[in-house]
Protein backbone atom coordinates (compact mmCIF):
# COMPACT_ATOMS: atom_id res chain seq x y z
CA UNK A 1 0.00 0.00 0.00
CA UNK A 2 3.03 2.10 0.59
CA UNK A 3 1.92 5.26 -0.51
CA UNK A 4 2.98 7.76 -0.81
CA UNK A 5 4.60 11.09 0.32
CA UNK A 6 8.09 9.14 1.99
CA UNK A 7 7.73 10.15 5.40
CA UNK A 8 10.40 12.65 5.89
CA UNK A 9 10.43 14.77 2.97
CA UNK A 10 11.17 17.98 4.87
CA UNK A 11 11.54 19.98 2.00
CA UNK A 12 7.46 19.00 1.27
CA UNK A 13 6.74 20.15 4.99
CA UNK A 14 8.37 23.76 5.15
CA UNK A 15 6.82 24.56 1.87
CA UNK A 16 4.23 25.74 4.05
CA UNK A 17 6.10 28.75 5.24
CA UNK A 18 5.89 30.04 1.65
CA UNK A 19 2.20 28.81 1.62
CA UNK A 20 1.05 31.18 4.23
CA UNK A 21 3.31 33.89 3.15
CA UNK A 22 2.28 33.91 -0.31
CA UNK A 23 -1.47 32.92 -0.05
CA UNK A 24 -2.92 35.64 -2.32
CA UNK A 25 -0.43 34.66 -5.31
CA UNK A 26 -1.97 33.22 -8.06
CA UNK A 27 -0.90 29.76 -9.54
CA UNK A 28 -2.30 27.27 -12.60
CA UNK A 29 -3.81 24.49 -12.05
CA UNK A 30 -3.71 21.30 -13.29
CA UNK A 31 -7.56 20.71 -13.46
CA UNK A 32 -8.85 22.74 -16.18
CA UNK A 33 -12.04 20.88 -17.46
CA UNK A 34 -14.64 23.06 -18.34
CA UNK A 35 -18.10 22.12 -16.00
CA UNK A 36 -21.60 22.43 -17.46
CA UNK A 37 -24.77 22.51 -14.93
CA UNK A 38 -25.50 24.40 -12.17
CA UNK A 39 -23.54 24.36 -8.79
CA UNK A 40 -26.21 21.86 -6.90
CA UNK A 41 -26.23 19.76 -10.08
CA UNK A 42 -22.77 19.83 -11.96
CA UNK A 43 -21.77 17.73 -14.98
CA UNK A 44 -18.17 17.23 -13.92
CA UNK A 45 -16.82 17.77 -10.66
CA UNK A 46 -13.07 17.96 -10.14
CA UNK A 47 -10.05 16.17 -7.45
CA UNK A 48 -7.40 17.23 -6.63
CA UNK A 49 -4.80 13.80 -5.14
CA UNK A 50 -1.16 13.81 -3.57
CA UNK A 51 0.49 10.26 -5.96
CA UNK A 52 -0.90 7.67 -2.86
CA UNK A 53 -2.30 4.47 -2.90
CA UNK A 54 -5.61 6.03 -1.64
CA UNK A 55 -5.62 8.45 -4.18
CA UNK A 56 -5.78 5.15 -6.68
CA UNK A 57 -8.24 3.54 -5.06
CA UNK A 58 -10.52 7.25 -5.27
CA UNK A 59 -9.44 7.48 -8.92
CA UNK A 60 -11.25 3.71 -8.81
CA UNK A 61 -14.38 4.71 -6.98
CA UNK A 62 -14.88 7.22 -9.88
CA UNK A 63 -16.97 5.43 -12.20
CA UNK A 64 -19.00 3.90 -10.10
CA UNK A 65 -19.89 7.02 -8.55
CA UNK A 66 -20.34 8.28 -12.17
CA UNK A 67 -22.85 4.89 -13.41
CA UNK A 68 -24.85 6.97 -9.69
CA UNK A 69 -24.96 9.97 -9.85
CA UNK A 70 -24.20 10.52 -13.75
CA UNK A 71 -21.20 13.28 -12.58
CA UNK A 72 -17.99 12.84 -14.13
CA UNK A 73 -14.94 13.13 -11.81
CA UNK A 74 -11.77 14.94 -12.88
CA UNK A 75 -8.35 14.46 -11.22
CA UNK A 76 -5.36 16.35 -10.88
CA UNK A 77 -2.44 15.40 -8.98
CA UNK A 78 0.99 17.03 -7.77
CA UNK A 79 3.97 15.76 -5.99
CA UNK A 80 3.76 15.76 -2.09
CA UNK A 81 6.63 18.32 -2.16
CA UNK A 82 4.42 21.05 -3.87
CA UNK A 83 0.89 19.19 -3.17
CA UNK A 84 -0.17 21.79 -0.11
CA UNK A 85 1.61 24.98 -1.23
CA UNK A 86 -0.16 24.56 -5.08
CA UNK A 87 -3.90 23.99 -3.33
CA UNK A 88 -3.66 26.46 -0.97
CA UNK A 89 -2.79 29.52 -3.22
CA UNK A 90 -5.45 28.01 -5.65
CA UNK A 91 -7.78 28.14 -2.85
CA UNK A 92 -7.02 31.40 -1.25
CA UNK A 93 -7.02 33.35 -4.95
CA UNK A 94 -10.31 31.66 -5.41
CA UNK A 95 -9.85 29.89 -8.85
CA UNK A 96 -12.65 27.94 -7.95
CA UNK A 97 -10.62 24.96 -9.71
CA UNK A 98 -11.57 21.80 -7.01
CA UNK A 99 -14.05 20.74 -5.86
CA UNK A 100 -12.98 18.41 -3.50
CA UNK A 101 -8.96 18.38 -1.85
CA UNK A 102 -6.23 15.92 -0.19
CA UNK A 103 -3.93 16.66 2.02
CA UNK A 104 -1.98 15.39 4.95
CA UNK A 105 -2.76 15.98 8.43
CA UNK A 106 0.20 18.16 9.07
CA UNK A 107 -1.08 21.02 6.88
CA UNK A 108 -4.46 20.83 8.69
CA UNK A 109 -3.92 23.87 10.92
CA UNK A 110 -2.23 26.00 8.29
CA UNK A 111 -5.08 24.83 5.73
CA UNK A 112 -8.32 25.76 8.56
CA UNK A 113 -6.52 28.41 9.57
CA UNK A 114 -6.21 30.26 6.02
CA UNK A 115 -9.62 29.69 5.34
CA UNK A 116 -9.57 27.35 2.85
CA UNK A 117 -11.63 24.44 3.81
CA UNK A 118 -15.38 24.06 4.32
CA UNK A 119 -16.76 23.13 7.70
CA UNK A 120 -17.64 19.20 7.27
CA UNK A 121 -19.91 19.13 10.70
CA UNK A 122 -23.35 19.10 9.23
CA UNK A 123 -22.44 16.98 5.81
CA UNK A 124 -20.95 14.38 7.86
CA UNK A 125 -24.06 13.80 10.25
CA UNK A 126 -25.60 12.33 6.67
CA UNK A 127 -26.27 8.27 7.51
CA UNK A 128 -24.39 6.95 4.52
CA UNK A 129 -21.42 8.31 5.50
CA UNK A 130 -21.78 7.36 9.42
CA UNK A 131 -19.65 9.40 11.66
CA UNK A 132 -20.76 6.97 14.55
CA UNK A 133 -18.68 3.83 12.69
CA UNK A 134 -15.18 5.35 13.84
CA UNK A 135 -13.61 6.07 17.18
CA UNK A 136 -14.02 9.20 18.69
CA UNK A 137 -10.11 9.53 18.09
CA UNK A 138 -10.88 8.96 14.64
CA UNK A 139 -13.97 11.66 14.70
CA UNK A 140 -11.40 14.06 15.93
CA UNK A 141 -8.93 13.39 13.23
CA UNK A 142 -9.82 16.02 10.72
CA UNK A 143 -10.89 18.28 13.06
CA UNK A 144 -9.29 21.75 13.85
CA UNK A 145 -10.54 24.80 16.18
CA UNK A 146 -13.59 23.18 17.11
CA UNK A 147 -14.43 22.49 13.72
CA UNK A 148 -14.30 19.26 11.07
CA UNK A 149 -12.69 20.26 8.08
CA UNK A 150 -11.04 16.51 6.98
CA UNK A 151 -12.60 13.24 6.40
CA UNK A 152 -10.30 10.41 7.16
CA UNK A 153 -8.96 8.83 4.55
CA UNK A 154 -6.43 6.95 5.70
CA UNK A 155 -5.92 5.22 9.37
CA UNK A 156 -1.90 4.95 9.75
CA UNK A 157 -1.26 4.34 13.35
CA UNK A 158 2.13 3.73 14.87
CA UNK A 159 1.99 -0.35 14.99
CA UNK A 160 4.89 -3.04 16.45
CA UNK A 161 6.12 -5.57 13.55
CA UNK A 162 7.39 -8.99 14.22
CA UNK A 163 9.57 -11.77 12.56
CA UNK A 164 7.51 -14.81 13.98
CA UNK A 165 10.49 -17.36 13.40
CA UNK A 166 13.22 -14.66 14.78
CA UNK A 167 11.21 -14.51 17.93
CA UNK A 168 10.40 -18.14 18.09
CA UNK A 169 14.35 -19.29 17.85
CA UNK A 170 14.81 -16.75 20.67
CA UNK A 171 12.08 -18.21 22.75
CA UNK A 172 10.54 -14.44 23.37
CA UNK A 173 7.05 -13.28 22.77
CA UNK A 174 5.79 -10.01 21.17
CA UNK A 175 6.41 -7.22 23.45
CA UNK A 176 3.65 -5.30 24.78
CA UNK A 177 5.70 -2.90 26.08
CA UNK A 178 9.15 -0.39 26.00
CA UNK A 179 10.97 -2.72 28.73
CA UNK A 180 9.72 -5.68 26.34
CA UNK A 181 10.78 -4.63 23.50
CA UNK A 182 14.35 -3.53 24.50
CA UNK A 183 14.50 -6.74 26.18
CA UNK A 184 13.48 -8.90 23.06
CA UNK A 185 15.46 -6.53 20.77
CA UNK A 186 18.77 -7.54 23.48
CA UNK A 187 17.88 -11.70 23.15
CA UNK A 188 17.54 -11.21 19.53
CA UNK A 189 20.33 -9.09 18.31
CA UNK A 190 23.15 -11.07 17.01
CA UNK A 191 25.81 -11.23 14.04
CA UNK A 192 23.38 -11.62 11.43
CA UNK A 193 19.93 -11.02 13.23
CA UNK A 194 19.38 -7.04 14.30
CA UNK A 195 17.30 -6.61 17.25
CA UNK A 196 14.75 -3.75 16.34
CA UNK A 197 14.55 -0.67 14.31
CA UNK A 198 13.01 2.36 14.06
CA UNK A 199 13.13 5.99 12.57
CA UNK A 200 16.48 7.71 13.47
CA UNK A 201 17.36 9.84 10.20
CA UNK A 202 16.99 13.63 9.52
CA UNK A 203 14.00 14.14 8.46
CA UNK A 204 11.47 12.17 10.09
CA UNK A 205 13.41 10.24 12.65
CA UNK A 206 11.87 12.80 15.02
CA UNK A 207 8.79 11.29 14.52
CA UNK A 208 9.06 7.74 16.42
CA UNK A 209 10.61 9.82 19.18
CA UNK A 210 7.76 11.71 19.87
CA UNK A 211 5.90 7.88 20.21
CA UNK A 212 8.38 7.92 22.66
CA UNK A 213 7.87 11.08 24.83
CA UNK A 214 4.68 10.55 24.51
CA UNK A 215 4.39 6.75 25.61
CA UNK A 216 6.87 7.95 28.97
CA UNK A 217 4.50 10.39 29.94
CA UNK A 218 6.43 13.55 28.64
CA UNK A 219 4.55 16.30 26.79
CA UNK A 220 6.52 18.37 23.53
CA UNK A 221 4.55 21.72 24.63
CA UNK A 222 1.80 23.11 27.26
CA UNK A 223 -1.50 24.87 26.51
CA UNK A 224 0.15 27.70 26.27
CA UNK A 225 2.70 26.54 23.59
CA UNK A 226 6.00 26.54 25.42
CA UNK A 227 7.71 23.75 24.95
CA UNK A 228 8.26 20.91 27.22
CA UNK A 229 11.15 18.53 25.32
CA UNK A 230 13.47 18.79 28.55
CA UNK A 231 11.62 17.57 31.04
CA UNK A 232 12.42 14.33 33.27
CA UNK A 233 10.17 12.31 31.06
CA UNK A 234 11.49 13.23 27.66
CA UNK A 235 14.97 12.99 29.06
CA UNK A 236 14.21 9.45 29.29
CA UNK A 237 12.22 9.01 26.59
CA UNK A 238 15.07 10.38 24.73
CA UNK A 239 18.14 7.91 26.30
CA UNK A 240 16.19 4.99 25.79
CA UNK A 241 15.46 5.93 21.91
CA UNK A 242 19.11 6.44 22.00
CA UNK A 243 20.19 2.91 23.68
CA UNK A 244 18.18 1.25 21.33
CA UNK A 245 20.58 2.42 18.47
CA UNK A 246 22.75 -0.18 18.44
CA UNK A 247 20.56 -2.83 18.10
CA UNK A 248 19.46 -1.50 14.77
CA UNK A 249 21.14 -2.16 11.41
CA UNK A 250 24.44 -0.22 10.59
CA UNK A 251 23.39 3.42 8.88
CA UNK A 252 20.55 3.78 10.98
CA UNK A 253 21.05 7.64 11.28
CA UNK A 254 20.23 7.85 7.52
CA UNK A 255 17.29 6.00 7.21
CA UNK A 256 13.86 7.55 6.09
CA UNK A 257 11.01 5.90 6.90
CA UNK A 258 10.83 4.28 3.88
CA UNK A 259 14.30 2.73 4.14
CA UNK A 260 12.95 1.16 7.83
CA UNK A 261 10.02 -1.32 6.19
CA UNK A 262 12.97 -1.79 3.10
CA UNK A 263 15.28 -2.98 5.44
CA UNK A 264 12.97 -4.95 7.61
CA UNK A 265 11.78 -6.91 4.51
CA UNK A 266 14.82 -7.38 3.04
CA UNK A 267 17.26 -8.10 5.90
CA UNK A 268 16.92 -10.31 9.50
CA UNK A 269 15.32 -7.67 11.74
CA UNK A 270 13.52 -9.15 14.74
CA UNK A 271 10.72 -6.34 15.13
CA UNK A 272 10.48 -2.72 13.75
CA UNK A 273 8.36 0.12 14.80
CA UNK A 274 5.89 1.34 11.96
CA UNK A 275 3.19 3.09 10.23
CA UNK A 276 0.17 0.66 9.34
CA UNK A 277 0.33 2.03 6.62
CA UNK A 278 3.23 0.14 5.24
CA UNK A 279 1.48 -2.98 5.72
CA UNK A 280 0.23 -3.55 1.91
CA UNK A 281 4.77 -3.73 0.91
CA UNK A 282 5.11 -6.11 4.11
CA UNK A 283 2.31 -8.38 3.66
CA UNK A 284 2.40 -8.80 -0.07
CA UNK A 285 4.34 -11.97 -0.89
CA UNK A 286 5.39 -10.86 -4.30
CA UNK A 287 7.29 -8.34 -2.75
CA UNK A 288 8.21 -8.77 0.14
CA UNK A 289 10.05 -11.84 1.58
CA UNK A 290 9.22 -12.14 5.15
CA UNK A 291 5.04 -11.56 4.27
CA UNK A 292 4.15 -15.15 5.89
CA UNK A 293 6.92 -14.45 8.10
CA UNK A 294 5.50 -11.12 9.86
CA UNK A 295 3.39 -10.70 13.05
CA UNK A 296 1.64 -7.45 14.43
CA UNK A 297 0.69 -5.83 17.58
CA UNK A 298 -0.02 -2.85 18.97
CA UNK A 299 2.88 -0.11 19.60
CA UNK A 300 4.58 -1.04 23.24
CA UNK A 301 2.84 0.73 26.20
CA UNK A 302 4.63 2.53 29.01
CA UNK A 303 4.09 5.14 31.76
CA UNK A 304 1.21 5.71 29.11
CA UNK A 305 -0.57 3.56 26.60
CA UNK A 306 -0.02 5.54 23.80
CA UNK A 307 -0.23 5.46 20.35
CA UNK A 308 1.03 7.90 17.63
CA UNK A 309 -1.53 8.51 14.35
CA UNK A 310 -0.62 9.57 10.76
CA UNK A 311 -2.69 9.38 7.66
CA UNK A 312 -4.23 11.61 4.45
CA UNK A 313 -7.34 14.00 5.27
CA UNK A 314 -9.39 14.96 2.35
CA UNK A 315 -11.61 17.79 2.53
CA UNK A 316 -13.86 20.49 -0.03
CA UNK A 317 -11.97 23.96 -0.11
CA UNK A 318 -13.97 26.99 0.45
CA UNK A 319 -13.85 27.91 -2.69
CA UNK A 320 -15.24 24.99 -4.36
CA UNK A 321 -17.58 25.55 -7.13
CA UNK A 322 -19.77 22.47 -6.40
CA UNK A 323 -19.39 21.42 -2.72
CA UNK A 324 -22.69 19.38 -2.27
CA UNK A 325 -21.30 17.27 -5.36
CA UNK A 326 -17.85 16.89 -3.64
CA UNK A 327 -19.28 15.95 -0.54
CA UNK A 328 -21.63 13.47 -2.85
CA UNK A 329 -18.60 11.70 -4.09
CA UNK A 330 -16.60 11.78 -0.55
CA UNK A 331 -20.02 10.29 0.79
CA UNK A 332 -19.72 7.78 -1.66
CA UNK A 333 -16.21 6.74 -1.47
CA UNK A 334 -15.79 7.19 2.17
CA UNK A 335 -18.75 6.05 3.47
CA UNK A 336 -19.75 2.98 5.70
CA UNK A 337 -20.74 1.31 2.28
CA UNK A 338 -17.78 1.32 0.03
CA UNK A 339 -15.07 1.46 2.74
CA UNK A 340 -13.88 -2.21 2.26
CA UNK A 341 -14.14 -1.13 -1.34
CA UNK A 342 -11.50 1.62 -1.33
CA UNK A 343 -9.71 -1.47 0.41
CA UNK A 344 -9.92 -3.37 -1.82
CA UNK A 345 -9.17 -0.74 -4.71
CA UNK A 346 -5.85 -0.49 -2.78
CA UNK A 347 -6.35 2.16 -0.43
CA UNK A 348 -4.60 2.77 2.95
CA UNK A 349 -7.44 1.25 5.45
CA UNK A 350 -9.64 3.77 7.25
CA UNK A 351 -10.05 2.70 10.47
CA UNK A 352 -13.88 2.18 10.50
CA UNK A 353 -15.59 -0.30 13.23
CA UNK A 354 -16.82 -2.81 10.38
CA UNK A 355 -13.69 -2.24 8.62
CA UNK A 356 -11.71 -3.22 11.61
CA UNK A 357 -14.23 -5.82 13.34
CA UNK A 358 -14.84 -7.85 10.17
CA UNK A 359 -13.84 -11.80 10.01
CA UNK A 360 -13.36 -12.12 6.79
CA UNK A 361 -11.31 -9.02 6.35
CA UNK A 362 -9.06 -9.90 9.39
CA UNK A 363 -8.26 -13.32 8.07
CA UNK A 364 -6.42 -11.56 5.09
CA UNK A 365 -5.64 -8.05 6.88
CA UNK A 366 -4.75 -9.19 10.44
CA UNK A 367 -3.37 -5.28 11.36
CA UNK A 368 -6.81 -3.89 10.67
CA UNK A 369 -7.66 -5.01 14.30
CA UNK A 370 -5.55 -2.54 15.38
CA UNK A 371 -6.80 0.64 13.69
CA UNK A 372 -9.84 1.04 15.37
CA UNK A 373 -7.99 2.97 18.05
CA UNK A 374 -10.93 2.48 20.60
CA UNK A 375 -8.98 0.04 23.45
CA UNK A 376 -9.94 1.51 26.76
CA UNK A 377 -6.95 3.64 28.22
CA UNK A 378 -5.47 4.06 24.86
CA UNK A 379 -4.57 7.73 24.32
CA UNK A 380 -3.85 8.32 20.46
CA UNK A 381 -1.72 11.21 19.77
CA UNK A 382 -1.71 12.67 16.23
CA UNK A 383 1.02 15.12 14.92
CA UNK A 384 0.76 18.32 16.79
CA UNK A 385 -1.56 20.71 15.30
CA UNK A 386 0.56 23.41 14.24
CA UNK A 387 0.63 25.97 12.17
CA UNK A 388 4.26 26.38 12.73
CA UNK A 389 4.42 22.46 12.12
CA UNK A 390 7.23 22.69 9.40
CA UNK A 391 9.88 24.52 11.70
CA UNK A 392 8.99 22.37 14.52
CA UNK A 393 9.63 19.09 13.17
CA UNK A 394 13.24 20.04 11.75
CA UNK A 395 14.23 21.68 14.50
CA UNK A 396 13.16 18.39 16.54
CA UNK A 397 15.02 16.58 13.61
CA UNK A 398 18.01 18.60 13.77
CA UNK A 399 18.30 18.46 17.57
CA UNK A 400 17.62 14.92 17.60
CA UNK A 401 20.63 14.28 15.41
CA UNK A 402 23.15 15.94 17.42
CA UNK A 403 22.02 14.02 20.51
CA UNK A 404 22.20 10.94 18.61
CA UNK A 405 25.71 11.14 16.99
CA UNK A 406 27.21 12.04 20.47
CA UNK A 407 27.76 15.42 19.79
CA UNK A 408 25.83 16.98 22.95
CA UNK A 409 24.51 14.96 26.36
CA UNK A 410 20.84 14.29 26.40
CA UNK A 411 20.34 16.38 28.41
CA UNK A 412 22.36 19.66 26.87
CA UNK A 413 20.98 18.59 23.65
CA UNK A 414 17.17 18.96 24.81
CA UNK A 415 18.03 21.92 26.59
CA UNK A 416 19.23 23.23 23.27
CA UNK A 417 16.24 22.17 21.83
CA UNK A 418 13.80 23.27 24.42
CA UNK A 419 15.18 27.02 23.47
CA UNK A 420 15.34 26.89 19.67
CA UNK A 421 11.44 25.76 19.94
CA UNK A 422 10.54 29.06 22.10
CA UNK A 423 10.75 31.43 19.35
CA UNK A 424 8.90 28.99 16.66
CA UNK A 425 5.86 27.91 19.45
CA UNK A 426 5.97 31.97 20.05
CA UNK A 427 4.66 32.23 16.56
CA UNK A 428 1.51 29.81 17.23
CA UNK A 429 -1.84 31.12 16.67
CA UNK A 430 -3.94 30.92 19.59
CA UNK A 431 -7.11 28.54 18.70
Amino acid sequence: MRRRRSFGVVAGLMAIGMVVAGCSSSNNNDASSSKSGSPTNPAEINVFTIPSPSADALKKMAPLFTAKTGIKVNFSSTEYGTAHQKALLSIKSKQGAFDVVQFDNTFLPAFATAGALTPLDEYQKSDAYDINDFSPALQKYGTYGGKTYGLVLSTEPFITWYRKSILAKANVKPPTTWDEYQAVAKATNSGKTHGQIMGYGTGGGDWWWMQLVWSFGGQLYDKDFKPTVNTPEAVAATQYYKDLLPLAPSGALSFTGDDVTIQYASTQIAQMIQYSGYASGVFDASKSPVAGDTGVAAVPAGKVNAVELAGWNIGIPSDAPSPDAGWQFLEFALGKDNAKKMLEFGAAAIGRKSVTTDPVLLATYPYLSLLSLDTPGLVVYPYPQLVTWPEFDKACSDGLADILTGKVSVQDGLNALNDKLIPILAKEPKV
